[in-house]
């Protein structure tokens, strides 16, 4: 299976989870309220993406509904909640980190870890308030990563959950959501640091 984006991850393991547990597939209908997606256009691009990426097969002919998982799910790891992470506010971290299981697909090299969302900025990209969003440790990113970044401002330095873009020299911390702007910061005036980049997303934790 290819690696997946934050979306199809999300998906993947509500369906994979959800043929575990009933022996037979969602209905696009059930994808959709859970993903947050009313158009059931929407749930069939992502699933045959999904298709497209190796994750999902088409069921047998007689089988109930028509997904299948092209695998059983591979084991899961470990990886340690270091905290809380809002949009402008420093991240509050966890005095004693409990560790929580996730799919060993999500943990390649590098150290992971784990935050919990609180915000909708990133809604559009599927990372839902209460969500927790899957962290590889690294001070770099590349155009459109979705990153965890600190930022400098007057009233110290502040976490967000954003896509990483350039605008020239400026740095774009760019949100997902239709009515929020993005943060342009230019390096010679204030300090941003990268914590790490995304790659993946949690859901009922």
């Amino acid at each position: 299976m290819r690696m997946l984006t934050p979306r199809q991850l999300a998906a993947y393991e509500f369906i994979a989870g959800f043929i575990e547990r009933e022996r037979y597939a969602p209905s696009y209908e059930e994808i959709g309220r859970h993903l947050n997606l009313r158009s059931l256009n929407a749930v069939a691009k992502l699933v045959a993406q999904l298709r497209r990426r190796g994750a999902l097969a088409e069921a047998p002919f007689n089988a109930k509904r028509s997904l299948a998982l092209v695998a059983p799910r591979r084991a899961r790891g470990r990886v340690p909640l270091l905290g809380l992470i809002a949009a402008g506010q420093p991240i509050e971290a966890i005095e004693n980190p409990e560790l929580i299981d996730v799919p060993e697909s999500l943990l390649g090299p590098g150290e992971r870890y784990a935050l919990r969302v609180r915000g909708d900025s990133m809604v559009e990209d599927g990372i839902r308030d209460g969500d927790l969003v899957l962290v590889r440790r690294q001070e770099s990113a590349q155009a459109n990563d979705i990153v965890v970044a600190l930022v400098e401002s007057e009233a110290g330095d502040e976490a967000t959950v954003k896509r990483f873009q350039r605008d020239g020299d400026r740095i774009v911390l760019k949100p997902e959501h239709p009515t929020m702007a993005p943060i342009v910061i230019d390096p010679r005036e204030r300090r941003v640091r990268i914590l790490g980049k995304v790659v993946g997303v949690l859901r009922g934790f």
